[in-house]
């Protein structure tokens, strides 16, 4: 008789822990936006959280050495007084260096149609903005840039519209920290993270 009460104390412990552990995954995929000021004291929304400001599994704010740790050796290092830029299938990571090698930080991580890489949420480049929505929810901000020459013709207005018009989806994680995704005709063309001073 003991052994079986036992056996379901146990069993019950064990659903409860994963009904609280479910519990807490859609919680924190549903969080609210928190509403904090930036840097230069204008209320903004912050949708994601740091970790999710990730491609390639690099993030801002780390060192060369734990870039090389994660993805090797780059394909191309260029270093212009003290901007370093590190290249990888389609990933341009530029680091600021402070001083020192122990000062120099990955300050914004880059990926262009070229890219295999995703986001830690598995979003790519060449993927349908729809995606952004699905896996984000609604951006922080969204920037339209929409080009027209009064001088030319429909067709020629139409031929810039296919190469200039884009979008841009901003995603931040804080007050410093934001995630990009450029889109051109429905697609993302272009993903970035930006950590300001």
């Amino acid at each position: 008789m003991m052994k079986i009460s036992r056996r379901v104390s146990l069993g019950m412990a064990a659903v409860l822990s994963t009904a609280f552990i479910i519990g807490n995954s859609i919680a924190y995929a549903y969080d609210p936006p928190k509403v904090i000021k930036d840097v230069a004291g204008f209320p903004i929304s912050c949708s994601i959280y740091a970790s999710q400001a990730e491609i390639g599994g690099v993030r801002a704010g780390i060192t060369p050495g734990k870039v090389k740790s994660i993805l090797g050796e780059p394909s191309h290092i260029h270093d212009d007084k003290g901007k370093i830029r590190y290249y990888y299938d389609g990933l341009i990571l530029k680091f600021i260096d402070y001083g020192g090698e122990e000062k120099t930080v990955l300050r914004n991580i880059k990926a262009n149609e070229k890219c295999k890489y995703t986001t830690s949420d598995g979003v790519a480049v060449g993927m349908s903005e729809e995606i952004l929505t699905q896996v984000y929810g609604m951006a922080d901000t969204v920037y339209i840039e929409k080009y027209t020459v009064p001088k030319l013709n429909e067709e020629q207005n139409d031929e810039y519209e296919r190469r200039m018009n884009r979008t841009i989806y901003t995603y931040n994680a804080g007050q410093k920290l934001a995630m990009n995704f450029m889109v051109r005709y429905g697609i993302i063309i272009d993903m970035q993270i930006n950590m300001q001073d």
